[in-house]
């Protein structure tokens, strides 16, 4: 008997924890601000005031708390007595950003989705929980994801790649330690991690991914070399991975945010990999675009030649894009500032 197998990746954008003292407005903002400064600035004190403390906290609360780490702040004589720190109290994960978000995952239904730019597990599994499921998969009887899976990676600003998935995890292995040479140095190989997962399927058939999100632009000049040359790197231990797998005989993807074209050399040892296939290509040529305005593609599913002969479809999920030409977009979606996303799902469709 034949089953089916949905596979997807999606740069979410959306899905970090941010601090509720920047949704007040920009004067109440700095007020609260200046309120942690002094809050932090009284417990380096030789000798703490205990009122003062107890005042800022106060003035503070929702917002901010202090996180007694050794000692008790407000037990102790000092700072010589007590380690600890001034912690931000994040915003619930709610907003119209974030539940369109949801609505493209749910649309979506993918069993396995590779998201990328997400800041934690533990948000993750908190917008499963507390969006995702009850508001958008619970009410059209869709299953949840029971496996949701996030390693820190690389980049100090939180940006990590992710999976949510409704098969089985065997295992996974991180390449946020893979070291390269780099103008003459040894440097992290990943901006932020190859995420290498297994998963089963039915059949006794396993299902092993690579989720990436490669080297960006930033802010760099248009073809900037050291962008091109670092997600160069990247690409190229990417497919010395895939080199591991005999992609006629396995079900192999490479999927994320690659933040290249398809015709650019940085993105050439994963893009023209024999026995890969860009599953974009099933689309006409004029409409392969995952980013802004759906001109370019920088979201890729990379498949191997096993899992090509199951292939029965794919599609673009763009709607959670503000665009006011070309793209329908949901309703709910009424600007940038709460769109899903910049950058569309890609979606793929198996029978094995």
């Amino acid at each position: 008997m034949a089953s089916s197998l949905r596979i997807a990746t999606f740069n979410c954008e959306n899905l970090f924890s941010r601090p509720k003292i920047f949704y007040e407005s920009a004067q109440r903002s700095n007020e609260l601000l200046g309120f942690v400064a002094e809050l932090q600035a009284a417990l380096k004190e030789e000798t703490f005031d205990q009122e003062k403390i107890k005042a800022l906290t106060n003035k503070l609360k929702g917002f901010a708390k202090i996180n007694d780490i050794r000692g008790k702040h407000d037990k102790v004589n000092g700072a010589g007595e007590w380690v600890g720190t001034v912690d931000l109290t994040p915003k619930v994960i709610s907003d119209a950003a974030v539940n369109n978000t949801a609505r493209v995952i749910a649309d979506v239904n993918a069993d396995v989705i590779c998201l990328i730019e997400v800041e934690n597990r533990i948000l993750l599994q908190k917008f499963h929980d507390e969006i995702l499921y009850p508001q958008f998969l619970e009410k059209n009887n869709l299953p949840p994801y029971p496996y949701i899976m996030l390693i820190d990676g690389n980049d100090e600003r939180g940006i990590d790649v992710s999976i949510i998935s409704r098969l089985p995890l065997l295992w996974l292995r991180s390449h946020i330690f893979d070291r390269s040479i780099y103008d003459g140095k040894e440097v992290a190989t990943f901006s932020r991690d190859c995420l290498e997962v297994q998963l089963q399927l039915p059949n006794n058939q396993t299902l092993h991914l690579l989720v990436n999100h490669l080297k960006s632009m930033g802010y760099s000049p248009k073809n900037d070399p050291q962008s091109n040359r670092r997600r160069l790197l990247q690409a190229q231990r990417v497919a010395e991975l895939v080199d591991a797998h005999d992609l006629d005989r396995e079900f192999v993807v490479v999927a994320g945010d690659f933040n290249s074209d398809p015709a650019s050399p940085s993105v050439a040892p994963l893009v023209t990999k024999p026995g890969l296939y860009n599953v974009n290509l099933e689309r006409p040529e004029d409409d392969r675009g995952t980013y802004q305005t759906g001109k370019k593609q920088i979201d890729y599913l990379l498949i191997s030649d096993a899992l090509k002969t199951g292939l029965q479809g794919m599609h673009i999920e763009r709607r959670g894009i503000f665009t006011k030409k070309k793209w329908p977009h949901y309703p709910e979606v009424t600007s940038e500032a709460n769109q899903a996303s910049d950058h569309a799902a890609v979606v793929a469709e198996f029978q094995f």
